[in-house]
């Protein structure tokens, strides 16, 4: 501050402190802000966007900006999710975002003067189909042009400059000929005309041609006034000359939701990419009498006409079920409401239940023994060694996890994961936690941790997050199907520590597993079926004791299997699911990365020799590339 220097990041000085590396690092720019650009690149293979970071405190590139520039330019096909992933990475080369542009097919036109018949070739694009020479000699013969050379009409095709080109010297034909053609679209929404005379025919007029439109049976969305210039020029080709009108297809059913879905465990994410660990989306807990859902009717359509006069029947919108589960109220089909407390659970299938929450005041330990609820637990203390918890949907502890066995669909530690080599956590979505320590961690989904990972085996399908207070990874092994992203990684030390961007082993060994195992519960599933249905036409009431005991233990067992099953099946949806939604992947280092670290990008590897800072890895060209974050 003596020295007049403002612009500087305190929380960054007092890293460069801790590490005390004994070289210079900037800690103030006094360079001129450079803002973030880009580049839209469009050619036959697609359309291309090109980011360049922001220098010296410069402003981002804003993704509101790029959409806007897209439709200028008639380009909608695109994701803004992932235009907003190129924006955040800037490497700085093009990335696709729209695929291929469709095909424009090759076209011609025939022009006829005193001089002679003129051909104009134009080339067809992105794939297009060319000009079909038989097109173009049927449509001369049609106009009694004759004395043309079929090989040079080739030729002139196949060169497609696009400029008139002289075919026939002189045409004449044997006696006056005037010639009107009615086309109609194959879906009846659009009437073309074709005129032809020779010289000496006389003019049509609009009385023969409304004459002819009528004789084809075009009796709607006649244009008077194209008719009559029609007849003042003599002549004409692919003269558009009424219209009918389309049906406008009703708009199916939407499912608005009064809750949001997708907060469920996960903290909220600021506009710089980070997330705030101060607030927490624990649970969706509801109250009994909460509006949840409720539908929008689908639409009928408005109909349409064709030339010929005949109706043209909208499509309905499609009707769409509510996703009513269990402990919730269906009104009329109409509104879904909270029949109890409790907490939103969404089943794979979109199944919308309510289910109770179990709230533990202390640690579990020897006073509550193992846990192990359908529905969702709140543990107010810690989790004890060896002892094991295991939620049908999501589980909040609010000390730590010490040495002990933690199974849900998401887990949230607000202290942290104390392993000692022996804490198994396993989540069926994301976990998150302030640190991991000594654990081995696998989650379907996201890893999200605010401090450090220390010594550790973490495993996630999608991604893995460490950019809280110290973002450090030290030792271990982390893997994740799509992004790894922290802040310091290894240390000068070299101590050895694994990332790895691929497909989760794990995910594939249990997705298989499912498979076999619900094809032979399915073929068991089948033979209980038939024994109770055999017993129950035989009248249970008659058996004996001993078959009666036997009829009621195969239909216990019918029941679980069938229950057994579906969640098999669920599960199963949600990894096939996962595995095809995940995109290329990255490993992105906000600080220093040291030597010893293995970087593993699918099949490829890389043990660094050096530290890096500020670095993106990614896989190129059968190589582990890196581009510069800043």
């Amino acid at each position: 501050m003596s020295r007049n220097c403002t612009n500087f990041d305190a929380d960054f000085i007092a890293t460069v402190i801790r590490e005390a590396l004994g070289t210079p690092v900037q800690v103030v720019s006094l360079l001129t802000p450079l803002d973030g650009r880009y580049q839209i690149t469009a050619t036959d293979a697609g359309v291309y966007l090109s980011v360049w970071a922001p220098a010296y405190g410069g402003e981002p590139v804003r993704k509101a900006a790029v959409i806007q520039d897209l439709m200028s330019r008639n380009c909608t096909n695109f994701d803004a999710d992932f235009i907003a992933t190129v924006i955040r990475e800037a490497i700085g080369s093009p990335v696709q975002i729209v695929g291929y542009l469709p095909p424009v097919d090759g076209h011609y036109q025939i022009t006829a003067t005193d001089a002679g018949v003129y051909l104009s070739i134009w080339a067809p694009a992105n794939g297009g189909a060319p000009v079909a020479r038989s097109a173009v000699i049927q449509e001369l013969a049609r106009r009694n042009f004759v004395n043309y050379d079929r090989d040079f009409i080739a030729r002139v095709i196949k060169e497609a400059i696009g400029s008139p080109v002289l075919i026939v010297n002189s045409f004449s034909s044997a006696q006056p000929v005037q010639n009107v053609r009615v086309k109609v679209g194959l879906d009846h929404l659009e009437a073309r005309v074709d005129v032809t005379r020779s010289p000496d025919a006389p003019a049509v007029t609009v009385t023969q041609l409304m004459d002819e439109l009528k004789a084809a049976g075009v009796v709607y969305g006649i244009d008077e006034a194209v008719l009559e210039t029609l007849a003042q020029a003599g002549s004409g080709a692919n003269v558009v000359c009424a219209r009918g009108t389309a049906a406008c297809n009703g708009e199916d059913a939407q499912l608005k939701y009064h809750i949001d879905p997708d907060s469920q465990g996960r903290p909220v994410e600021m506009e710089d990419g980070r997330v705030d660990f101060k607030e927490i989306n624990s649970f969706l807990c509801v109250q009994e009498g909460q509006l949840l859902v409720e539908k929008v009717p689908a639409t009928p359509g408005t109909p349409g006409m064709d030339v010929f006069g005949s109706p043209i029947p909208p499509r309905a919108g499609r009707d769409r079920r509510l996703p009513v589960g269990k402990n919730v109220v269906n009104v009329d089909d109409w509104r879904l409401y909270a029949a109890i407390d409790g907490h939103l659970n969404i089943f794979l299938d979109k199944r919308i239940n309510v289910i109770p929450i179990i709230v533990i005041d202390g640690d579990v330990d020897y006073a509550t023994g193992n846990i192990e609820f359908k529905g969702s637990v709140i543990v107010r203390g810690s989790v004890q060694p060896d002892f094991v918890v295991k939620a049908g949907c999501n589980l909040e502890v609010y000390g730590t996890i010490s040495g002990g066995m933690v199974e849900a669909t998401n887990i949230i530690i607000r202290k942290g994961i104390q392993g000692m080599n022996r804490s198994i956590i396993k989540a069926r979505e994301r976990l998150v936690a302030n640190f991991i320590e000594n654990a081995t961690v696998y989650a379907d989904q996201d890893v999200i941790v605010n401090d450090a990972i220390l010594n550790s085996s973490v495993f996630a399908g999608m991604r893995v997050m460490v950019e809280g207070r110290r973002g450090l990874v030290r030792g271990g092994r982390i893997s994740a199907g799509e992004v790894i992203r922290a802040s310091t990684v290894g240390n000068q030390s070299g101590v050895n520590t694994e990332l790895e961007v691929s497909v989760n082993p794990f995910l594939k060994e249990e997705l298989l597993s499912l498979r076999k195992e619900i094809k032979k519960s399915e073929a068991l599933y089948e033979e209980l079926k038939l024994s109770v249905s055999y017993i129950r036409s035989q009248g249970a009431d008659q058996l004996s004791r001993e078959k009666r005991e036997r009829y009621q233990k195969h239909e216990a067992d019918y029941h679980a299997l069938t229950e057994r099953l579906e969640e098999m099946r669920q599960r199963a949806a949600g990894i096939e699911e996962l595995l095809n939604t995940l995109k290329p992947g990255r490993i992105r280092i906000s600080g220093f990365i040291y030597p010893g670290t293995k970087v593993a990008l699918g099949s490829l590897t890389k043990v660094l020799s050096q530290p890096l800072q500020f670095i993106s890895f990614y896989a190129q060209g059968g190589e582990i590339k890196f581009s510069s974050l800043r």
